[in-house]
């Protein structure tokens, strides 16, 4: 098992820093916004993680929140930081003008 930045010691593959791209493609896939779930399964699809990895619990002690769902808050939290997504809603992200134009993050 591989631990670099931003690893846990899960079995899960990607990091944060991995998903930035997919969901920026989700986003555009899905017409620019999309739920929570929307762009979780779009994501999944986009960079191909395998099943296994998402039944992957984050603290089966806390809840039922995988641990790609729990990777995917922290993408979305810092691509909202850097400009590129929003929420004006709980729960549904948009790109920004700045995000919509963008082909590639720079993690």
């Amino acid at each position: 098992m591989y631990i670099g930045k931003g690893k846990s010691m899960t079995n899960v593959e990607f990091n944060y820093v991995d998903l930035m791209n997919p969901v920026v493609q989700a986003l555009k896939a899905l017409g620019g916004s999309g739920t929570n779930e929307e762009i979780i399964v779009k994501v999944a699809e986009i960079a191909n993680i395998p099943s296994d990895q998402l039944e992957i619990l984050h603290n089966p002690k806390k809840g039922g929140m995988t641990e790609i769902e729990y990777r995917l808050v922290w993408t979305r939290t810092y691509l909202k930081i850097y400009g590129i997504i929003e929420n004006s809603t709980r729960g549904v992200w948009a790109l920004t003008e700045q995000g919509s134009t963008i082909e590639k993050v720079d993690e």
